[in-house]
């Protein structure tokens, strides 16, 4: 699997995605976010003081898994990577428009300049697996170069 066959199947499987970061007690946590791709990374809009947030400033190992419905023929997309917290504002006007597939200002309305709190997380991914109907009829396997 390539990357763009990746990002493909991210688009066909949908942008709501559970993000999983590990928790300062090394439990997981678990929340469902809103995942576009920009290059070869993929960002999320998040509140600076969210549980998510903070687990990442302490460790950056995360992991996405995508939902799995009749919809989407049983696939399961997982990724692996490593994530930052992106909160200055020139990061936030670069990320503002055109990265993602919805409105930011439905949840910050004050755009970049005026959303305090507001900040994205940046993920890199470094593994991937898509397993075809929980694997039944296949598994392709993406790593980064």
């Amino acid at each position: 699997m390539e990357l763009a066959d990746l990002v493909a199947e991210h688009h066909r499987l949908g942008a709501i995605v559970h993000l999983a970061t590990v928790m300062p007690d090394g439990d997981p946590h678990v929340a469902p976010v809103h995942a576009d791709w920009h290059n070869s990374r993929l960002y999320v809009m998040v509140g600076e003081d969210a549980r998510k947030t903070r687990n990442i400033a302490l460790n950056p190992s995360v992991s996405l898994h995508y939902q799995v419905s009749e919809t989407t023929g049983w696939d399961s997309l997982m990724i692996w990577g490593g994530a930052t917290v992106l909160d200055s504002l020139e990061d936030k006007r670069r990320l503002w428009d055109g990265v993602f597939s919805y409105d930011l200002s439905l949840f910050s309305p004050g755009g970049p300049e005026r959303s305090p709190g507001t900040c994205f997380i940046e993920i890199r991914p470094q593994r991937a697996v898509l397993l075809r109907r929980f694997g039944i009829d296949g598994r392709d396997v993406w790593v980064a170069e």
